[in-house]
């Protein structure tokens, strides 16, 4: 089969991807290794009961807010069903035995005012630190649609680090994990993360902060249903297993099971790293290969999916960050305390808006900790890993029941999913939760754009510029941006 275009990987910056560039009149084949497209948008069952995979609030869904525009443009704006978070606290925050709950309240006025009168001698700090989200927010391409005309990141951008910038605030140290938190700050690499990443993920949820009424599916069918109308081609159970190559130019990718798809160009939307494993050794620079190779990549998680007694768990609607200490902020991560921080997410349904049948309880978990078993199939892995799995299971009960007294009671069962998981289905090295780490202190090494060394190879997905929903969608326009032009694209998007 022939197609101008072939996009490998049917997560959700392969569908936007797909969604543009058919739009834009080309003949797009999504090649998705999986049963179902979607990635971590996707849902998944056990035992009747329905979970979400990875993605559980997005943000800047008002109508005229930038992810709206964006979904707007793609045609899905009014095709995923939302639920409104608390604007009072839609995020939630306590600190080791302190029972002092801590809230992110939605809009900007609502925010500030709600931190004052909990930190009421930070008046200055707090006011400093959205002024400051404000003007970060203005120099980051795309977040201003208007006056877009690179996607370009400026350099002093890259090189502001946020705790670095939050102590210059102010010396209070539970006002600055506060701040920090309930955000994109990394497991292990609080220190390295970029001021612009925790500008563009606070920015987007205080704009406003949704869920998706009845999963995260709903999401990945609308883009779906954008896609195959758009004229766009949709091949599942198609895992790519290497690219066939005319002179030095990608011409076909062949499939696991040894079908073969001929192309123009080709888009990956996988990890880089794991893109360059399709490329014959002779194709591309060694130095290129051993760059994208080595980057460093963020923590995996560790979820339990909880099922509940009947009219036990109450639906939140907010999520519950906890942390086991101001030092997680310092990137101090005792063995003897892990867990380090968790989050306890309530999904919503319209038929039971009360009380709730499932929730899910996230935290990270460093590689050493499972690396072990990278690499092996599931069923290699042996009773050890299963093992590992129970005792952190406990140990996650254990930290999550000093905050829920009697939770244990009310648990029917639960399912378990490591970061190997997740390599399992995303195919994510290391099982890394939003891809390659973005360093501050180190922030050229670290720079994926959307060209790669071969001149049909096209990189998109989280791990460009900035993950989560709205920053996956940014880096597929990006990336399509070089194939209509950037301020072209941008303009379709505005006057959508």
């Amino acid at each position: 089969m022939n197609f101008e275009l072939i996009i490998v990987g049917g997560g959700l910056g392969g569908l936007v991807s797909g969604i543009i560039l058919a739009k834009e009149g080309y003949s797009v084949c999504i090649l998705e290794k999986n049963h179902q497209a979607g990635g971590n948008l996707q849902t998944f069952t056990r035992d009747g009961h329905k979970f979400n995979t990875g993605l559980h609030y997005i943000g800047s869904m008002d109508e005229g807010q930038t992810l709206h525009r964006f979904f707007k443009y793609l045609g899905i704006a009014d095709k995923v069903p939302l639920k409104k978070m608390d604007d009072a606290g839609y995020d939630r925050i306590t600190v080791g035995e302190d029972d002092t709950v801590y809230r992110h309240a939605m809009g900007w006025e609502n925010f500030s005012e709600t931190l004052i009168r909990q930190f009421p001698e930070e008046r200055e700090a707090i006011s400093h630190y959205v002024d400051s989200i404000s003007e970060a927010i203005k120099s980051i391409p795309l977040y201003d649609l208007e006056n877009a005309f690179s996607y370009h990141l400026e350099p002093h951008q890259l090189n502001l680090c946020t705790m670095a910038f939050l102590r210059s605030l102010t010396k209070d140290e539970r006002l600055q994990s506060i701040l920090a938190g309930a955000n994109s700050i990394y497991h292990g690499a609080a220190m390295r993360t970029p001021f612009y990443l925790h500008a563009c993920i606070r920015n987007s949820f205080v704009n406003s902060a949704w869920r998706i009424s009845g999963g995260s599916d709903k999401l990945a069918g609308a883009l779906l249903e954008a896609f195959t109308d758009a004229g766009g081609t949709l091949i599942t159970d198609a895992q790519v297993d290497r690219f066939e190559f005319d002179g030095d130019k990608i011409s076909a990718a062949w499939l696991k099971d040894g079908r073969r798809f001929a192309g123009k160009h080709f888009i990956s939307s996988l990890h880089p790293a794991v893109t360059l494993q399709m490329v014959p050794p002779d194709r591309i620079r060694r130095a290129f290969r051993q760059r994208i190779e080595s980057l460093e990549n963020t923590a995996g998680f560790f979820t339990l999916y909880l099922v509940f007694k009947k009219d036990f768990f109450p639906y939140l609607n907010y999520n519950h960050f906890h942390y086991y200490s101001d030092d997680y902020f310092r990137d101090l991560l005792p063995d003897d305390q892990w867990p380090h921080t968790y989050l306890v997410y309530t999904p919503f349904y319209e038929e039971s808006p009360g009380f709730i049948p499932t929730a899910s309880i996230l935290t990270f978990m460093g590689y050493d900790d499972y690396k072990q078993w990278d690499g092996l199939a599931p069923d290699q892995r042996g009773q050890d890993y299963y093992d590992f799995r129970e005792m952190a299971s406990q140990r996650l009960l254990n930290a999550v029941e000093k905050r829920y007294p009697g939770i244990r009671n009310g648990i029917e069962k639960y399912f378990v999913s490591t970061p190997l998981t997740f390599t399992d289905f995303t195919g994510t090295p290391q099982g890394s939760g939003y891809g390659i780490l973005k360093d501050c202190k180190n922030p050229a090494r670290a720079i994926v754009l959307p060209r790669t060394k071969i001149p049909n190879l096209f990189f998109t997905g989280q791990n460009l510029n900035i993950h989560g929903v709205l920053g996956t969608t940014i880096n597929a326009v990006i990336t399509c941006a070089e194939f209509t032009g950037f301020r072209y694209l941008v303009n379709k998007i505005i006057h959508a």
